[in-house]
């Protein structure tokens, strides 16, 4: 399927490398590649998003506000609370989610061998959960391209309450929920909102995520909008809801081998048993006394 980009002066000017387009080249290939790369970055941050439900950058003034000014201070504040409020809640509040917290922490010191391999990390994390007499499992979600967002998936580690504590509530487990909210060149409101995401792997109710993920989706098209860009399709409420709310397939799979992964030298419940390659046991020995 052939696509068809068009391009605005400007970018046709720094493709050209004229003075002062913003992208010169010595006449490299580094330089050239090095050149390409950003311009197909600021396409992707603005032309190719397009806006939320389909509308244009909104320069200041129209509608938004300088998050320098008061009412942005204080609504950045606000939001800022909320965020932390909602993934961050007072101990007394949900003392399951406290026990659960601390679960999740020992797991993953305990797992931090594979911090740097985020499925087999979520894998292990549930194995260690499930341990504990948790009702953890990983769940893949998967969302189709419509109504200006892409398609993708995301994965991320749920917990689901006792039928026994009343209404079953599901926990959303997942480590890399702040680096989820993270975009280059935010302001100083964005900032905030996402300074507050604790840290430390995120353990917050199902409809917590949700109510954050629609404030930080927020924020994070007023930032976009500050520079005059575009939001782009990953960045669009829908698309943020969908990571960690859209339709899921659940895995409570412990064994490495059976859910399809790699076993880990040295995981636990693992017997790893090793074979010599290369050396063949010599033919007997045919006794003199039967040669004839």
């Amino acid at each position: 399927m052939a696509v068809y980009i068009r391009l605005n002066d400007a970018v046709r000017a720094r493709l050209r490398g004229d003075a002062g387009a913003g992208c010169t080249s010595s006449g490299s290939d580094h330089d050239a590649s090095a050149c390409l790369s950003g311009l197909v970055q600021a396409f992707l941050e603005t032309d190719a998003g397009g806006g939320e439900e389909g509308a244009g950058p909104a320069p200041k003034g129209a509608g938004e506000y300088d998050s320098d000014d008061a009412n942005g201070l204080e609504r950045a504040g606000a939001a800022e609370e909320s965020v932390r409020a909602l993934l961050d809640p007072p101990p007394a509040e949900d003392m399951f989610r406290i026990r659960l917290v601390a679960a999740v922490a020992a797991a993953m010191e305990a797992e931090a061998a594979l911090r740097a391999h985020g499925a087999a990390l979520r894998r292990a994390v549930m194995r260690r959960l499930r341990a504990a007499g948790y009702d953890a499992g990983v769940c893949k979600s998967r969302w189709e391209a419509s109504g200006g967002i892409t398609a993708g998936t995301y994965e991320y580690v749920d917990v689901v309450t006792p039928a026994a504590r009343g209404a079953r509530s599901r926990y959303i487990v997942d480590a890399d929920f702040r680096a989820g909210l993270e975009v280059a060149r935010a302001t100083a409101e964005y900032a905030a909102i996402v300074a507050a995401v604790p840290a430390a792997p995120v353990v917050a109710r199902e409809e917590s995520i949700g109510r954050a993920v629609r404030v930080a989706a927020d924020a994070a098209r007023r930032s976009f909008r500050a520079h005059g860009l575009h939001v782009p399709p990953w960045r669009k409420t829908r698309y943020m809801l969908a990571k960690w709310l859209g339709p899921y397939k659940r895995s409570t799979i412990t064994s490495p081998v059976a859910d399809g992964a790699m076993p880990m030298p040295g995981a636990a419940g693992l017997d790893i048993k090793c074979r010599a390659v290369g050396f063949f046991t010599p033919p007997a020995t045919v006794p003199a006394a039967r040669i004839k």
